[in-house]
């Protein structure tokens, strides 16, 4: 009798293990499914300029962007992903109830299908980047693609005269000939690690501002692009949709020059680290790509500090004498922004915080990430006119927010020009920031003052750039007005949003010795830029990987799911902060101090636990 339980036993425990198993493998097809038609989704937003970075932004940061993403991503991925799923499912059942033929056919398809997933994977891996940014592809460099820059026919120099590019002289003619005379190729350092082969440290670089500075107004446009221009001007729509932006950038600097390769305008790329917004403002004042590790890419806000040891154009501008001021719709703490730029220059920050502590908006307003654009630049001019009457120069930056991801903010300003809605928005901001340009024109302060114009990132906004040519590389809307130099170089220049940073400076009428900042050159010097000398795919593919480097200047602290800072030393040591300061050190040998908030300490022997500091669910463990 005993034997013949033990027997029944084991038929079912074999029944029990061919279910696990079924139910392992239906689990594994919707995990690849909704891997592969993730990859899908996004490549009709990005093209085939997608890595690891952006895939793992799109999918892991719905929060704060209304229900438009979630609603495209659950169409997109998650609903073809289950239907196909649960076909193979129905198929099982439906066919188990037939004759053995069928379920041999259905044995063969699953194998089929399981082959087909891990193909596809693969390609996934290669095509992401994701084996070359964890590091097990091991570090190589990409082969130089076959790019020649445009010739340059002429550099003009000044001669004896003082005249430059046949201008009247002037003040700035003695910079003019030190941007042309800058010639020198990048010059890559034995380490193995890309980023620091190539960064030019801001802080051992000499360089010089006029005696009389000028003002900066830095506006960061939202998502914007120069692919939303038409195509006769190089963009890649065949309706130009910020048509007032694409004159005003013509009319200006854009670097395109006075010929190239079939454009009016031309505008930077948006590497990898430099593709959502607090990573584009990180990249363009930094000269670096934004590498976040082990915490979210919107997760610096959770950090003490960030990027410490840099020098950023902030801190550059804040030791020349400038005040510094970050306005934004939203609230700045978000993604890092305030912690940025209150550690790199001690700027201002004005957001929907300060717009109702000033009681310029009610405390209960928030629209869309905070308010909307028609106010951001309503408050900007008042701004700017508190700054024009004071005595030092000034850094305003500003950060638009209506045109972001999904279909932007329909405020009361928009119209119906157009049969999108984002179109719409699109051509709204257009109008707000031409208008607001012609205003600093207009006021006393401008004569002194050099505007930069520049889209943060490309639109993550994955339907509304789907019908573009696949071959068009994306980039960001790009102009610079009333800078007091010119380019030495008249033609069309290959760069990035990496570029910005020491471009900007120049633009202010500053010498730059070498002409470089972080992996940046001055787009008005006579210098390669990184892209013009190492190609486009080169560059891309290279900072996509994880850098050593990059990371030991983050100084970022792991932050777990409750919010408690977690750092583990060389020693073993492991020291734990909850979000109150409340801090448990473990030390190799079982003993833990608890320091609460108020710094009185405790010793806790080995083998005990601790009693409850009042944090918020510290993780002590023996």
């Amino acid at each position: 009798m005993d034997l013949r339980n033990s027997i029944k036993n084991i038929k079912i425990n074999k029944k029990t293990v061919k279910y696990i198993l079924f139910a392992i493998s239906i689990l594994f097809v919707l995990v690849m499914s909704i891997v592969i038609f993730g990859i899908m989704w996004m490549y009709r937003g990005f093209g085939n300029s997608i890595k690891i970075t952006d895939f793992l932004f799109q999918v892991g940061t719905l929060e704060g962007t209304g229900t438009g993403d979630t609603i495209r991503f659950v169409i997109g991925v998650l609903l073809p992903a289950a239907l196909y799923t649960g076909l193979l499912v129905f198929l099982y059942f439906f066919l188990k109830k037939k004759n053995l033929r069928a379920m041999y056919i259905w044995k063969w398809s699953v194998l089929l299908t399981f082959v087909a997933l891990w193909l596809v994977m693969i390609f996934a891996v290669k095509w992401l980047g994701v084996d070359e940014y964890f590091g097990f592809a091991g570090f190589k460099f990409v082969e130089k693609e076959n790019y020649v820059p445009p010739v340059i026919e002429e550099i003009v120099i000044a001669d004896d005269t003082g005249e430059a590019h046949g201008a009247e002289p002037g003040p700035y003619d003695d910079l003019q000939n030190k941007l042309a005379m800058e010639s020198s190729p990048w010059e890559k350092s034995t380490a193995r690690d890309f980023i620091e082969s190539y960064y030019v440290d801001p802080s051992q670089v000499q360089i010089d501002f006029p005696d009389k500075k000028r003002n900066l107004v830095y506006i960061y446009l939202e998502s914007m692009e120069m692919t939303f221009a038409d195509k006769e001007v190089g963009g890649a729509f065949d309706v130009n949709v910020i048509p007032k932006l694409s004159a005003l950038s013509e009319d200006n600097e854009n670097f395109s020059g006075s010929y190239g390769p079939g454009s009016l305008l031309d505008g930077g790329y948006a590497y990898n680290g430099g593709t959502w917004t607090m990573g584009a403002i990180f990249t363009q004042t930094s000269g670096l790509p934004l590498q976040t590790g082990s915490i979210g890419m919107n997760d610096m806000d959770t950090q003490d500090v960030f990027y410490p040891t840099i020098t950023a154009m902030g801190d550059i501008l804040h030791e020349a004498g400038y005040r510094q001021i970050f306005m934004c719709g939203s609230y700045a703490g978000f993604g890092g922004r305030q912690l940025y730029f209150k550690g790199h220059g001690d700027y201002e920050i004005r957001d929907i915080g300060w717009a109702k502590s000033t009681k310029r908006l009610p405390g209960g307003y928030y629209v869309w990430w905070g308010f909307e654009d028609c106010k951001l630049f309503e408050y900007a001019k008042e701004t700017l006119t508190e700054l024009g009457e004071g005595s030092e120069p000034f850094n305003f930056t500003v950060l638009t927010v209506d045109t972001h991801r999904p279909g932007g903010y329909r405020c009361e300003l928009c119209g119906d020009k157009y049969p999108d809605r984002y179109s719409n928005v699109y051509d709204c901001s257009d109008r707000q920031v031409s208008e607001f340009v012609e205003w600093i024109k207009e006021q006393d302060f401008y004569e002194n003052t050099t505007i930069v114009i520049v889209g943060d990132h490309p639109t993550m906004d994955v339907e509304y750039c789907r019908n573009i040519d696949k071959d068009y590389v994306r980039r960001v809307y790009t102009c610079i007005i009333n800078s007091p130099v010119k380019p030495v170089r008249d033609t069309y220049r290959s760069y990035s949003t990496l570029d910005m940073f020491p471009t900007t400076i120049t633009a202010l009428g500053a010498y730059i010795h070498g002409g470089r900042l972080g992996l940046g050159t001055s787009l008005y010097t006579n210098q390669r830029t990184l892209t013009e000398e190492l190609g486009y795919t080169t560059v891309h593919s290279s900072l996509a990987r994880f850098s050593s480097f990059l990371d030991s200047l983050s100084d970022i602290v792991p932050v777990d799911e409750s919010g408690n800072s977690v750092v583990i030393s060389d020693d073993g040591t492991v020291t734990i902060t909850d979000p109150e300061g409340n801090v448990v050190i473990m030390y190799p040998d079982g003993t833990q101090v608890v320091i609460p908030a108020d710094n009185a300490q405790t010793v806790v022997p080995p083998g005990t636990v601790p009693e409850d500091t009042g944090g918020q669910g510290l993780p002590v463990t023996n």
